[in-house]
């Protein structure tokens, strides 16, 4: 009875959150979400002072609300279109005062990859505006066409051909910005920033018939800055492709790009002669995925949750869903056992490195976990016949499995293999231990047993993943920690149950099957 009511209250403590917050749900799935201002502060000196700037839009890949302008008393807020870009001007026309504009909205932004295929549909127009040299962009200079032509001499198509263009300007030594940088000086320099080096990757792409421009916006983080980003789009098939030389980013925008124009321009535009600071003041937000509000909005609502915990710092969010994810886990291999019948290293060792994998990806770490439990149990076979101690032969296990894990870290790093460098002390001590497992069961059962439970083990393991490698349900479990009650509820009702598992189900289905006569 006790645990009826119990199950009843949480599940009226749930509907009372679900119900206001499924007014709010989102298939917009942003990634990330910033407050962002421009401040400006000046001085109006004799007659109108004008400040331009540009503002963003909607597109596939970023979302903003929450718009405030900045126009007052005495500052006038107009919006205008310019080729395509849209423009934010204030003027102010009280003269010999300071003032300020704040100018703030919301952004919502979620990271984009781009396929590009091995050749493109050619260009029509050969008077394609983004083909042209520029007084910056110079295109068709003697140096910029000789080095366009090294580049992709013998390459077998135009991904190769903008693969070379772009791994030659992301090798260019990145420099602060100190003054402008054209295509040409950035190209005899061999130093630039982010202007300087997109500049130049435009130049080679418009020199080779690839129709280019830069893109401008804002690199979101939880700080203030006056700098501004530069990147590239490269017209492939009709469509817009970014490409990120400063940064290393091919074909794939990051969620915290702020796109705001296109075009060689300057963001920031004002009057001449007038005292002018400024500063882009950015605020990360906590966004709930499939929600269109963030963790505060969600408080005003329901203040039960955990989001507390990690806005107060208590807890690293990363920490937070790990521990929440547990008992999911558990609760999953606990079915697998009693209900199904798999056999496993334990009910949370498999859930354990399930979490490991989220830290290599799921086929490397399978990968790794298979490598090092054979490394191990070949490795601890000399001290087994020596007849050591469970303890010590675990010392000796974990201390192999460092040395090879830093020695593959280094690999990593020196051949660039990210998953080798993501081996971390957490998956390290959970694939050590389910290696001396698998080699005690070895010891206790022989090896066809072992791997049968290791086999077992691994089905598990895989289905653990797919579950807790969903980013959706860690925000589910902050938001709504109620569900936990009902874990506790479904545990005691898997701990009742008493029935033939599935695999035994299998197993003596032709005994249980009435023979016809």
């Amino acid at each position: 009875m006790a645990l009826l009511v119990i199950s009843f209250l949480t599940g009226l403590s749930l509907l009372y959150k679900v119900i206001p917050v499924s007014k709010n749900l989102d298939d917009f799935y942003a990634e990330e979400m910033y407050l962002v201002t421009y401040r400006y502060y000046f001085k109006n000196n004799n007659g109108n002072t004008t400040i331009k700037t540009y503002l963003p839009k909607n597109n596939s890949r970023q979302r903003i609300s929450a718009e405030e302008t900045g126009a007052k008393k005495g500052i006038q807020f107009e919006r205008v279109a310019q080729d395509g870009n849209l423009m934010g001007v204030w003027t102010a026309n009280k003269p010999n005062l300071f003032q300020n504009v704040d100018y703030q909205f919301m952004y919502e932004g979620k990271a984009k990859q781009f396929h590009i295929p091995q050749n493109f549909k050619s260009t029509l127009e050969a008077t394609h505006p983004y083909l042209n040299e520029t007084e910056h962009i110079q295109a068709f200079h003697p140096k910029i066409s000789q080095k366009a032509r090294e580049l992709v001499l013998g390459t077998k198509g135009d991904l190769e051909s903008i693969q070379r263009l772009f791994n030659f300007v992301h090798s260019i030594p990145s420099a602060p910005i100190i003054s402008f940088t054209d295509a040409l000086t950035t190209l005899e320099q061999n130093r630039a920033s982010c202007n300087g080096k997109s500049r130049l990757l435009v130049a080679l792409a418009r020199n080779l018939g690839y129709p280019a421009r830069i893109k401008g916006g804002i690199l979101l983080e939880h700080t203030r800055k006056r700098t501004s980003h530069a990147w590239v789009e490269i017209l492939v098939n009709d469509q817009w492709v970014p490409f990120d030389a400063l940064n290393g980013h091919f074909a794939y925008l990051p969620s915290n790009f702020l796109e705001l124009y296109a075009g060689d321009e300057f963001l920031l535009v004002h009057t001449a002669g007038v005292q002018l600071d400024y500063t882009y003041e950015i605020k990360e937000l906590d966004k709930i995925p499939f929600l269109s509000m963030n963790s505060e909005q969600f408080s005003s609502i329901s203040p039960f949750s955990l989001w507390g915990l990690v806005e107060q710092k208590v807890l690293p969010k990363k920490g937070l869903n790990l521990l929440l994810l547990l008992p999911i886990g558990g609760l999953l291999v606990a079915f697998l056992r009693n209900v199904v019948g798999l056999k496993t290293f334990g009910v949370f060792l498999p859930v354990l490195i399930a979490m490991a994998l989220l830290e290599t990806g799921f086929a490397q770490g399978i990968l790794i976990f298979l490598g090092l439990i054979m490394f191990v149990g070949l490795a601890a076979h000399p001290f087994n016949k020596m007849g050591l101690l469970q303890t010590p032969k675990m010392v000796i296990s974990l201390t192999l499995m460092v040395m090879v894990m830093a020695v593959g870290s280094y690999l990593g790093i020196k051949t660039e293999i990210v998953w080798l460098t993501s081996l971390t002390i957490f998956p390290t001590i959970i694939l050590t231990i389910s290696a001396e497992r698998f080699t005690t069961l070895i010891q206790e059962d022989g090896f066809q047993k072992a791997s049968g439970t290791l086999l077992q083990t691994l089905m598990a393991v895989s289905i653990c993943y797919y579950v807790i490698a969903n980013e959706w349900l860690p925000t589910v479990l902050i938001l709504f920690p109620e569900i936990l009650i009902w874990v506790i509820m479904l545990s005691i009702v898997l701990g009742k149950y008493i029935g033939l598992r599935w695999t035994e189900v299998l197993r003596f289905n032709p005994l249980l099957t009435p023979k016809s006569v």
